[in-house]
């Protein structure tokens, strides 16, 4: 009888082991996926911000995101980009999402990024503005999740 019971625990432990292996694995390559996400994102957004006729740079940035994958889930690849520009409006917003929107698919077309299926490479997915800070979520549309984000935010902003 105890020797039964000594097999079913290490069968137990090795599936636990096995299961938390894959588990790990599975992170990593999402981590690694979106973190490639990141930095195709980051340099589009770079590219296009500095062309946008309502906003001025006194010399050339770098800007850096934050996943908003966090609240959204694992697999979203979109990002929150965080400018101080006091001179800002919000009735701005709709011109610069527009610019935006353009001037990122623009980089997108120029540098021969992959869509996913019939979508746009990039969607601005929100934009505000407070305390003079411009918030701006730009999607990287490389799965059905991102864009199930970009839609549930598109329909929370309807019915607000």
């Amino acid at each position: 009888m105890l020797k039964w019971i000594l097999i079913i625990m290490v069968i137990l432990v090795a599936g636990v082991t096995i299961l938390v292996w894959k588990n790990q694995k599975k992170k990593k390559a999402l981590l690694l996926v979106q973190k490639e996400s990141q930095k195709i994102t980051d340099e589009a957004f770079t590219a296009a911000i500095q062309q946008i006729s309502l906003i001025s740079f006194g010399k050339p940035i770098k800007l850096h995101s934050e996943f908003v994958s966090n609240i959204w889930g694992s697999k979203v690849t979109a990002f929150e980009y965080s400018i101080e520009i006091p001179q800002i409006e919000t009735q701005d917003l709709a011109k610069i999402k527009n610019e935006l929107t353009e001037k990122l698919q623009a980089y997108a077309n120029e540098k021969h990024l992959a869509a996913y299926k019939e979508h746009p490479v990039f969607v601005v997915s929100d934009i505000w503005i407070f305390a003079g800070v411009l918030h701006v979520d730009v999607s990287h549309i490389t799965n059905a999740e991102t864009w199930s984000y970009v839609e549930d935010v598109a329909k929370s902003d309807r019915t607000n």
